[in-house]
């Protein structure tokens, strides 16, 4: 996945990066409840049928078995200037039994994201755990399991 994640303190703000197209900078407010939200829809739908039965759902299980060989890293990549990157505005977050797709938009750009279930616990784990790691979490409340580690 070609997604890096820098907090800048002098900003105050992340910058995602999506390589080959858009460097994207994230308030604190934007970033807090796009975690919350897509938290909230993983819980809600369902897992995929896969022809025998599951058990009870655990998400917290699910996240850790999706990170367990391919936890998310950043790369060592030059990045934009801030000048160039983009201030993202709104998210539209669609969450399906195999994938997520995120749009994000901001001045007059748009990127779209289609990640598996996979990817979409790896990004999230990173947003949770840079959130976590610059206290920016200090007053919401998401699960144990989210960006801990």
């Amino acid at each position: 996945m070609e997604l890096d994640l820098v907090y800048l303190p002098h900003e105050d703000r992340m910058r995602l990066s999506v390589r080959g197209k858009v460097d994207w900078l994230i308030t604190r407010n934007l970033l807090l409840k796009l975690v919350d939200a897509w938290v909230k829809k993983l819980e809600s739908v369902e897992l995929p049928q896969v022809g025998v039965p599951l058990g009870d759902r655990d998400v917290g299980q699910e996240h850790a078995l999706s990170l367990e060989f391919d936890a998310p890293v950043t790369t060592e990549h030059k990045p934009v200037t801030a000048a160039q990157a983009k201030l993202l505005q709104e998210v539209t977050l669609t969450v399906d039994t195999v994938s997520t797709q995120l749009v994000l938009k901001g001045q007059e750009l748009q990127t779209t994201l289609k990640l598996t279930r996979k990817e979409s616990h790896m990004v999230l784990e990173l947003l949770a755990g840079k959130a976590r790691a610059v206290r920016w979490v200090n007053a919401v409340v998401w699960p144990q399991w989210l960006g801990a580690a």
